[in-house]
């Protein structure tokens, strides 16, 4: 009589590792849905608009790309499109109402976002260089929100398919002003050019496209070289016409300590009991004296006011002179 293995402990294990199998294995099936009920992912930033070569291929071979989505978060039979927004658009122009679908499951919205985002990362974007900042953005908040235990720099870079220095240009990118980005976008100026005006604020950025726009309304071409020469005479013209109000309070305070011991030296009357006492009140004097230069050098510098301090410093050495040797 032949032995029942369907119990034993083999035939547990077979199971165990052809379930196991299966789970790796992830057998894609395909589900027909329609488009009614099928919505688009919430936090997908992408661009679904222009689909112009999508039509083209489903004129000529038909919807060929499944799209990809999830019942995860979703309710009453409807489903999100994880992959394939624009597929879907485009499939929408063509009258298609129908579409080949392959269903991923999730556990949590976290591993959603995650999929949508390194979908999103793998579609051609070379012709849009503004694409990959607005992606390493999103990148960069989604790791953010997990609490990503590493060099965000670095992940975004692996995640996007990029060098480290190129992500750096990306993200320096994100700095700069919404203004400038159309300018990008309507290549005006290429993306590289306009990247130093992330070091200023918002508001001097502001002031710099309004001179790159006066040079196109001027027939001169962004080239990078103009643009540097606006960004640098813009820079050199905020540095020379700069006036800081002279903090009048704030230097009193400042050199109001070596001011009272130098009247004090003035005023008073010394009598010593031995040379020491008098060599330390000279040599006090001179401290006094040299930390009021000292002052005097950094509010020249400050308030750019190099002559007059030279013209101090002459007029000091004109008094020693003219007192001449101790006899």
């Amino acid at each position: 009589m032949a032995k029942n293995f369907g119990n034993s402990a083999m035939a547990k294990r077979i199971e165990q590792v052809k379930q196991t199998s299966a789970e790796k294995a992830q057998v894609i099936v395909i589900k027909m849905i329609k488009n009614d009920d099928l919505l688009d992912y919430p936090k997908n930033h992408e661009d679904i608009t222009n689909t112009i070569d999508l039509e083209k291929s489903i004129s000529e071979i038909g919807f060929s790309d499944p799209l990809e989505v999830t019942d995860f978060g979703a309710s009453n039979g409807k489903y999100i499109i994880v992959s394939g927004h624009r597929r879907r658009s485009a499939g929408v122009k063509c009258g298609i109402n129908l579409f080949p679908c392959i269903v991923r499951s999730f556990s949590s919205e976290a591993q959603v976002e995650n999929y949508v985002l390194l979908s999103n990362s793998q579609r051609d974007s070379e012709k849009d260089p503004l694409l990959f900042c607005a992606r390493y953005k999103m990148h960069e908040e989604y790791l953010k929100n997990i609490n990503f235990d590493g060099k965000i720099r670095d992940e975004i870079a692996k995640r996007l398919g990029i060098s480290i220095a190129q992500a750096d240009r990306y993200n320096t990118m994100n700095k700069v002003i919404l203004q400038v980005w159309d300018m990008v976008r309507q290549e005006k100026v290429g993306m590289s050019s306009v990247l130093p005006l992330a070091s200023h604020t918002e508001a001097e950025q502001l002031e710099i496209y309004k001179l790159m726009c006066d040079a196109l309304d001027n027939n001169i071409l962004l080239t990078r070289e103009n643009v540097k020469n606006i960004v640098d005479n813009y820079r050199h013209h905020k540095t020379e016409n700069t006036h800081k109000p002279v903090p009048k309070e704030k230097i009193k305070n400042s050199i109001c300590k070596e001011i009272k011991k130098f009247n004090k030296h003035l005023s008073s009357k010394y009598e010593f009991d031995n040379v020491n006492d008098a060599e330390q009140t000279i040599s006090d004097m001179a401290d006094t004296v040299s930390a009021i230069v000292d002052k005097m050098y950094n509010i020249s510098k400050e308030y750019k006011l190099d002559d007059v301090f030279k013209d101090m410093i002459q007029a000091m050495q004109s008094k020693i002179e003219n007192i001449g040797e101790i006899k």
